[in-house]
């Protein structure tokens, strides 16, 4: 019989809650999408996603890194509860900041843009999910390595929501309510979530001092600048698309999209779990095996998925035409670069302590991803080099990667 420590059982259990959570995170929308593309439509879904793409900015901004920097300061000090309470407290007030200075900056967009004032309740309704992510800090579970009641919260809320969008959208005008119940779920989980916080961990309330703050926002600094290459990137494409090809290309684009990620949460899923064992144990030999067994199962999938796309969209979606089959075709052929990065990313880099690089390497190839999308969208107006530019994105991110671990010798080491 094996006999597990209890580092490899908890890393085992956060295995299965982050597998959960992306699992449901992966099949939720397979089931409410169809659904919204048949009684919003394409164009209308498109529009409801082109505002989701220009609140995330705000998202990223919120987030500041500390799902990354917060989640490896309380994996370092989760015994010591005076330390973790002056993390805590400390990210809570940056972040509820800058949520202040959002939502100001969102309400001036609204009021001196043309097109944003067009819908300015779709916008404020979008952003509600600014506010979730203010009070529900994953990061504090991540970094106790109690993902169990992330995985809890996230599903029962999404599930609720999954449910309530079935029941109240019922035809085209009704786009208004999908940003208005996606918030709710995220607001009030997020709620429940700190309530359990102070339950089951006992923190004793604290007033961070300034230096505290300010040395989370350092710390944080340069996660925040690779969160704005690598996710800021990712809206800027959907934002790109809906001005010069208009709703209709977000619709196609958007859903794509969704099935991309939901095929590279594979790598999101051991990155997570791995990420806070790998700062502690910097075990080599274990990050190999992972490392090249997710690479292997992701590749057994892809190749089938690609192969029969066409009655992937037209099962699910009901959908056909070149467009949408030549952006999926595109799009997807960059998933083993992205799922690579994620893996030799945080887990390896930044666990051995080369922030810097799992960073750079994001926003060096997110400079070049911007000038290649705007040329592509603004020069050649071409929609297809648009959605090629995230292939490229992913490639490029992997090999600053590449070189970085190579120029440390990373892989060379054996255990700590």
């Amino acid at each position: 019989m094996i006999k597990l420590t209890e580092d490899k059982k908890r890393l085992l259990s956060n295995f299965f809650s982050v597998s959960l959570l992306q699992g449901v995170n992966m099949v939720l929308p397979l089931i409410s999408l169809p659904y919204l593309i048949r009684v919003l439509g394409v164009e209308n879904f498109g529009l409801v996603n082109f505002a989701l793409s220009i609140v995330m900015y705000f998202d990223i901004l919120v987030s500041f890194g500390f799902e990354l920097s917060a989640t490896r300061e309380i994996s370092i000090h989760q015994d010591n509860s005076k330390k973790v309470a002056e993390i805590f407290f400390a990210v809570m007030i940056i972040k509820s900041i800058m949520a202040l200075i959002s939502l100001s900056i969102l309400s001036l967009l609204i009021l001196f843009n043309d097109s944003l004032s067009q819908h300015p309740m779709l916008y404020y309704a979008t952003f509600g999910v600014v506010i979730g992510n203010v009070v529900f800090p994953s990061w504090f579970f991540q970094g106790m390595e109690r993902m169990k009641y992330i995985t809890y919260i996230n599903v029962t809320s999404r599930v609720i929501f999954t449910i309530l969008i079935f029941i109240i959208v019922k035809e085209s005008s009704d786009f208004i309510y999908v940003p208005i119940l996606n918030s709710l779920g995220t607001i009030i989980g997020g709620i429940y979530s700190l309530w359990l916080i102070f339950k089951l961990f006992d923190l004793p309330f604290t007033i961070p001092n300034r230096g505290m703050i300010f040395s989370q926002l350092k710390d944080s600094y340069h996660f925040f600048l690779s969160r704005v290459a690598n996710n800021g990137s990712r809206y800027y494409a959907t934002t790109i698309i809906g001005i010069y090809f208009g709703n209709v290309a977000v619709g196609y684009y958007s859903i794509v999209e969704k099935l991309f990620y939901a095929f590279m949460s594979l790598g999101g899923i051991v990155s997570q779990t791995i990420y806070p064992y790998m700062s502690r144990t910097k075990n080599i030999p274990f990050f190999k095996k992972i490392l090249f067994s997710t690479i292997a199962i992701s590749i057994v999938i892809l190749i089938p998925t690609i192969y029969f796309h066409n009655m992937l969209l037209d099962l699910i979606f009901n959908l056909q035409g070149e467009m949408l089959s030549n952006i999926f075709i595109i799009v997807f052929s960059g998933s083993i670069f992205g799922i690579a990065s994620a893996l030799v990313g945080y887990p390896l880099l930044a666990a051995f302590g080369h922030i810097k690089y799992a960073n750079n390497s994001l926003i060096y190839a997110s400079i070049f991803y911007i000038v290649y999308i705007s040329i592509s969208a603004i020069v050649f107006k071409n929609i297809y080099l648009v959605a090629l530019s995230l292939v490229i994105y992913e490639a490029t991110g992997l090999a600053f990667r590449l070189y970085y671990i190579q120029k440390e010798k990373l892989l060379q080491q054996g255990n700590s």
